[in-house]
């Protein structure tokens, strides 16, 4: 026998070990970066397999089976297929076969019949969620969503303090109740997220810098925490892409990190609440100024803040020319103290457009100014006002 054929037979045993019985990861569609497609759009299926070089149709059955997807209706719903390595696209005639149903309970994938859109438009944003010993706080946030109803749902970041299996199935859980509503999940990761970096990419895919087209918006999401507080040229570079190619659409943008400081505005030391965005802030700025950006959404500090283009603090008023650079409340998580905004309670920000141009993004407090600059919707505000 040939020396090299007893390390070769190894190897191959070896990988057949681990790769059997064959097993998928869905890259796309994933919750955290739905696809939103009009009816009868094409539609493709991107996954890997734990063994290389499998016959496309044993794949697509095995992605069929872990992830409840139909393929093929009748052998005419699969318009192509391609792979490279471990690496497979299936290209499908259509991803909505019922127009206007958000169908990942029951066919796997995620996308949004863009012709059931309403001219008025709600979306909601939150960050900094609840964690292990506070599941009820989250669930009664899913509560309150079957009532406020919005057309999508913005998380930005430290979703998973726990990086357990344990919370991640939960969280899941909890998404899959919104999806179930005909909510879009628009996830972006945080700094904690790295904490159990493998688990978050394993559940939400590989691409933390991604676009998802709803409507009107072209949603931007951005993966700030990557080098720590910061996005990386490669990052940058993309942005200012989707900007330049948005057809028409308004875009919208969220990441984890408040882009500017607080500035004069900041309580003491702020808590020591972490800082800003540093790498490409101008440019940033300079983007969505030029682009006409109305909103960049961000968390990380546990409290709300407003700034405008130049920096300022706006807790004067909510409606000033040019971009807003929002920074909401903690979802969950521990609240803090950062600037001088005086009001602290967990909670979310309910976002109200017409035919795309935004006109509500603050929440009028009891004995404050209408609109209230600055000011989240405190969680459970709708779940009050539904009772009778």
């Amino acid at each position: 026998m040939k020396r090299w054929i007893l390390p070769y037979v190894c190897a191959v045993l070896a990988i057949l070990a681990v790769g059997l019985p064959l097993r998928t990861r869905l890259d796309a569609p994933r919750l955290g970066a739905p696809a939103i497609a009009r009816p009868g759009v094409p539609f493709e299926v991107e996954f890997v397999t734990s063994l290389p070089f499998v016959p496309w149709r044993w794949a697509a059955e095995v992605v069929e089976r872990q992830w409840g997807f139909r393929l093929e209706h009748g052998g005419q719903r699969i318009l192509g297929h391609r792979s490279h390595g471990n690496r497979y696209w299936i290209t499908l005639a259509d991803a909505t076969p019922v127009e206007g149903a958000y169908r990942r309970p029951t066919d796997g994938l995620e996308h949004w019949g863009e012709g059931t859109l309403p001219d008025r438009m709600l979306l909601v944003h939150a960050a900094d969620f609840p964690s292990t010993g506070k599941e009820a706080m989250l669930e009664r946030f899913v509560d309150e969503m079957a009532v406020v109803k919005p057309q999508a749902f913005l998380a930005s970041g430290d979703l998973a303090y726990d990086s357990s299996e344990t919370w991640y199935r939960f969280l899941l859980d909890q998404f899959r109740r919104l999806e179930a509503m005909g909510i879009p999940v628009i996830a972006c990761p945080g700094n904690h997220e790295r904490g159990g970096w493998a688990r978050f990419l394993n559940h939400f895919g590989p691409r933390t810098t991604h676009r998802v087209d709803l409507g009107p918006f072209r949603i931007l999401s951005l993966d700030s925490a990557h080098g720590r507080d910061r996005f990386t040229p490669s990052q940058f570079r993309w942005f200012r892409e989707q900007l330049d190619t948005r057809s028409g659409r308004v875009p919208l943008v969220q990441l984890h990190h408040p882009v500017f400081p607080p500035g004069e505005a900041i309580l003491g030391n702020g808590e020591k609440s972490g800082g800003p965005l540093f790498g490409f802030r101008d440019g940033l700025v300079k983007l969505c100024l030029e682009r006409q950006v109305p909103v960049v959404l961000t968390g990380h500090w546990h409290q709300d803040a407003v700034f405008d283009s130049s920096g300022r603090f706006r807790d004067d008023t909510a409606d000033f020319p040019g971009t807003k650079f929002v920074v909401t409340t903690a979802l969950g998580d521990a609240l803090r103290r950062v600037t001088r905004w005086p009001h602290r309670y967990h909670g979310y920000r309910l976002l109200s457009f017409e035919r795309g141009q935004l006109v509500r993004y603050t929440q009028d407090l009891p004995g404050q100014p209408s609109p209230t600059p600055i000011a989240s919707t405190p969680s459970g505000t709708w779940l009050r006002e539904s009772q009778p």
